[in-house]
């Protein structure tokens, strides 16, 4: 997804010649700790809560008050918008367009609602963290025995476990019971890490294994 999709126009921006006053109040408003300062629809910097609280004369006009310039191309992708609002703690990005005109920002609890859709977070089904032995694991093979195991795979992300340096893989699949898939992966020396499934109630678990073994059965 790009940062163009999920940009806002409507969020007022600075001019130049406004008051930090008029800034303070401006992001008091709309609950932002920053801004941005547009001149002629050309972005310029970016304003900050900290920025205007060390003004000597907040009175006076916040030009060449801040540096400070950070933002993401129409055509940049939301990940890399996260890592910027990220490493500086934003609550607001600009976005800007080829040209270096002004296109409107993300906010904070945009870029995080845009995050969950992409995750599937609001999806029923369970999440695996997978942790491979070998460094040559076959990420095709991990979904063959997902899928292998009647689920679909509704997201996958990657990261390095700070503590063991180890590289783990997190899938959120539509199955609301992990035990299968689980078997197989581990079967196949793909060692789980850890999993979050629904706490299935008897009646349910007994169910799904009676299906189990029907599908066993049919095969």
């Amino acid at each position: 997804m790009f940062c163009k999709e999920i940009l806002i126009k409507e969020i007022p921006v600075l001019k130049p010649g406004d008051s930090g006053l008029h800034a303070a109040s401006l992001m008091d408003d709309l609950r932002l700790k920053h801004l941005p300062v547009v001149k002629d629809g050309t972005y310029i910097y970016l304003l900050s809560e900290k920025d205007v609280a060390d003004m000597k004369n907040p009175e006076r006009e916040i030009e060449n008050t801040c540096f400070y310039a950070p933002y993401v191309w129409e055509e940049s992708s939301v990940l890399e918008a996260l890592q910027v609002i990220s490493k500086d703690s934003l609550t607001l990005l600009p976005v800007v367009m080829d040209n270096g005109e002004y296109a409107g920002a993300i906010t904070l609890p945009v870029l995080i609602e845009t995050l969950s859709e992409i995750s599937n977070t609001g999806s029923e089904g369970a999440l695996i963290a997978v942790e491979p032995n070998q460094p040559d694991y076959v990420l095709s093979q991990m979904i063959h025995l997902i899928e292998a195991n009647r689920a679909k795979v509704l997201s996958l992300f990657s990261y390095v476990d700070k503590e063991t340096g180890r590289h783990i893989l997190l899938f959120k699949i539509d199955s609301e019971d992990a035990s299968p898939v689980i078997r197989s992966l581990e079967r196949f020396n793909y060692p789980v890490k850890y999993y979050r499934q629904k706490q299935m109630l008897p009646d349910e678990i007994l169910q799904k294994r009676v299906n189990e073994l029907i599908h066993y059965i049919e095969l």
